[in-house]
């Protein structure tokens, strides 16, 4: 699947969802990484930019439904055709990927550890599952030195995660946010629609991304031959943009036989909540979890953490999209068992035997 690397000309920023109120002091919190549906949003409006010159009321009202790039773009919905990963980093020649929820380290990071699924009768946990996440005892480390993992992970790291390899994981193989980017914040005043004036008592401040030397953002594409292979592509809030450009394929480390859990490497939107379980593209009703090769395998338990919420503009229906939410990268699901045929980039496999 092809890849581009996106490189930012300034800095970046991608806003919360929360509301600013009329004479409130308001800090504008910002999303990192952001959601898949802005880059998408980012993607297609500059096709629809370049092919159509910057016809929009035009692409609205299906002057060019005719025309090869609008079928692959869409209007509204989004087409089976177009497929998107990411987005993720890369820092010098490392891609960068969120850690797995239920990775653990100790504070000097020296060691590191997984929760793993216990029995009911050990951990009380509900009658729909029979498992709960769970570390399991070190005699020479206290149970309150384990942290969650907040470092990004890399592919090489990532491949001894799905294989169960956790003693041989070391510092080496994460990069700290610090390395990545630094925070910035910025100044703002809304300005009145149209009119460029300033908005009386709008202030607010922003949390900005500068990215260090060598750090990019990284996503996959394709069935979207009229997204140019290089270009100027705006993203975010506050005017930013990106300069982006297509290099090789991305191959990232997956398993077929004796697989038991996936860990997602990008957000799924939630489409509703069953008993306190979030459904999603991969998990149905039946807390069957869908895999590659019309596989299906029992869920057996889960970690994730705090679901995000994502919302954006529509450019269709000319009006904010509604909140909605979404588990994050890093989210672990373990079922029964199986063998599949083939890989989905959206989530790794991996397994204590996996092959």
């Amino acid at each position: 699947m092809p890849i581009y690397l996106a490189i930012p000309n300034d800095t970046l920023f991608f806003r919360g969802g929360e509301p600013m109120g009329m004479g409130e002091s308001h800090f504008q919190t910002s999303i990192f990484p952001p959601s898949p549906e802005t880059f998408i949003g980012a993607i297609r409006t500059l096709v629809i930019a370049r092919k159509s010159n910057g016809d929009f009321e035009g692409y609205k009202n299906g002057r060019y439904s005719d025309k090869d790039w609008y079928k692959e773009v869409g209007f509204g919905e989004l087409p089976e055709s177009f497929n998107f990963i990411g987005p993720f980093l890369k820092k010098d020649t490392d891609i960068l990927l969120t850690p797995p929820s239920n990775l653990f380290a100790t504070s000097d990071k020296k060691k590191f550890a997984i929760a793993v699924p216990k029995h009911l009768n050990e951990v009380k946990h509900s009658s729909r599952l029979k498992h709960i996440m769970w570390i399991d005892k070190h005699n020479d480390i206290d149970s309150s030195d384990w942290k969650p993992v907040e470092d990004y992970i890399t592919v090489k790291g990532m491949e001894k995660y799905l294989k169960g390899s956790i003693a041989s994981l070391n510092r080496d193989d994460f990069t700290q946010l610090g390395d990545i980017f630094e925070n910035e914040k910025r100044t703002g005043i809304a300005l009145n629609k149209g009119l460029r004036t300033a908005k009386e008592r709008h202030l607010y401040i922003t949390s900005h991304k500068r990215f260090k030397e060598n750090a990019v953002m990284v996503f996959c594409l394709d069935g979207v031959s009229s997204f140019p292979d290089s270009d100027i592509l705006p993203l975010g809030g506050e005017n930013r943009t990106v300069i982006y450009e297509k290099t090789s394929d991305l191959i990232f480390p997956s398993f077929e036989a004796g697989i038991e859990f996936l860990v997602t490497t990008t957000p799924f939107k939630v489409n509703k909540v069953v008993a306190g379980m979030p459904i999603t593209d991969f998990l149905d009703d039946d807390l069957n979890v869908s895999l590659p090769g019309g596989i299906k395998s029992k869920l057996i338990s889960y970690s994730v953490k705090r679901p995000l919420l994502f919302g954006g503009w529509d450019m269709a229906k000319n009006k904010s999209k509604d909140m909605v939410q979404y588990l994050p990268a890093g989210s672990v699901f373990y079922f029964e068992k199986c063998n599949v045929k083939g890989k989905n980039n959206k989530f790794l496999l991996g397994g204590e035997n996996v092959q």
